[in-house]
């Protein structure tokens, strides 16, 4: 059961990881073949939570407790055989250079299904098997940036942050309390559009991890779509089916096309990667849900130009847990009265390192952030920020982009 406890040391002692009883193994994944980098790879303790992703160039960075001593450390990637290596035998002085072998598969003759309800409607009425929406606690990071119609970076964030979930039954909201971050603002650009603040929700993540909350999986949403199995491939040694969707003709309102892929033997959900249609004709506001906030400023006629996400999935011990979500998103920001326009570039990845789900201890609630976007955190020493935490290395120019941004107040 999750217990609120006032005592912020108690909580701490259980989140930070102690280096004295660590290691920090840095690396990267490849293809084995070709040399390239395979970015965004799953690498953490083989069938366990604890882990994070390759970044874009394929490096890796993760903090390993010694309690991982005697387990392995496993690197997996859709449509490449999984790879383990003890971690007993990990050198951490030079980096862990992982070679991955990609496989074929073929896909499975009997894809013709018997049962009149779709694959889809089958792996959500699946979700309470296949994954586990009981409460528990994700510890997870964040990193989003913000690039106005220039291509010029706007906002940097990065967080190290605990999501309390209490799961679909649960009589208490979900929690958010952010352990460490940071932020970079170019403020002018901010005061232009009445100070507002543009992101992801909390509201958002909660909804992802608990999955069967998701917009696309919703039954209305499903039957304006079609579905068919076009490819099949593999990941963490499974077979999983390869599901593209896309509008039906005529059909209104939300829209998306994209593909789903399903474990072959469970139908658990693997990957969910889709985008939202939207058309100058049926436009998008961006701030519908708080229309009176959106008046006072003046931003009523501001739209979501494109919305892209994907989730990604991750089996521990029988069921599938969100591991890494992404997010893509345009804005077009408007101040009539200002004769204000201005286009924005989202861009964010969301890694759960790890999941608690025994002895879980919630800080009162004045320290937690669950009503809102993530609180800014205006740091200038960013040396070593991210010591004794688990996060998605950052690519080469992030460092000297968040201190450009700094720079410019």
């Amino acid at each position: 059961m999750i217990k609120k406890l006032l005592t912020l040391g108690m909580l701490l002692s259980i989140l930070h990881i102690s280096a004295q009883e660590s290691k920090r193994i840095s690396g990267k994944v490849i293809d084995a073949l070709t040399g390239e980098p395979l970015a965004f790879s799953h690498v953490g303790i083989f069938n366990s939570s604890y882990g994070t992703i390759s970044n874009i160039d394929g490096d890796f960075s993760l903090i390993v407790p010694t309690k991982f001593n005697n387990n392995k450390l496993s690197a997996s990637y859709l449509g490449y055989e999984l790879k383990s290596i003890p971690v007993s035998s990990i050198d951490v002085s030079n980096d862990l250079i992982i070679k991955l072998k990609s496989t074929v598969t073929e896909l499975p003759e009997l894809v013709i299904r018997t049962n009149e309800k779709s694959i889809i409607e089958e792996a959500i009425e699946a979700i309470p098997k296949n994954h586990d929406q009981n409460e528990m606690l994700l510890r997870a990071f964040w990193r989003a940036s913000i690039q106005n119609d220039e291509r010029e970076y706007i906002q940097l964030t990065e967080y190290a942050f605990d999501m309390f979930r209490y799961g679909e039954l649960g009589d208490e909201n979900n929690a958010m309390k952010i352990l460490k971050g940071r932020v970079a603002r170019d403020t002018s650009f901010f005061s232009d559009i009445g100070g507002m603040q543009i992101g992801v929700t909390p509201q958002s993540l909660f909804a992802n991890s608990l999955l069967k909350e998701h917009a696309i999986l919703n039954k209305k949403v499903l039957k304006k779509h079609t579905y068919k199995i076009t490819d099949a491939t593999s990941y963490n040694e499974r077979s999983v089916f390869v599901v593209s969707f896309k509008p039906k003709k005529k059909a209104k309102g939300d829209l998306f096309e994209g593909k789903i892929l399903l474990d072959t033997e469970s139908l658990a959900f693997v990957r969910i990667a889709f985008n939202k249609l939207i058309s100058k004709d049926n436009p998008d506001k961006v701030f519908d849900r708080f229309s009176m906030a959106a008046m006072i400023v003046g931003l009523g006629k501001s739209t979501m130009d494109n919305y892209q996400n994907e989730l990604n999935y991750q089996l521990v011990n029988g069921r599938w847990y969100l591991s890494h979500a992404t997010y893509n998103i345009n804005w077009t920001m408007r101040r009539e009265k200002q004769g204000i326009t201005r286009p924005v570039m989202f861009k964010a990845d969301f890694v759960v390192t790890d999941i608690e789900k025994e002895n879980i201890v919630v800080p009162p609630e004045e320290e937690l952030a669950s009503k809102g976007i993530l609180e800014r955190q205006i740091v200038k020493n960013t040396d070593e920020f991210w010591k004794g935490f688990n996060y998605l290395k950052a690519d080469n120019d992030f460092e000297k982009l968040f201190q450009e941004i700094l720079n410019r107040d």
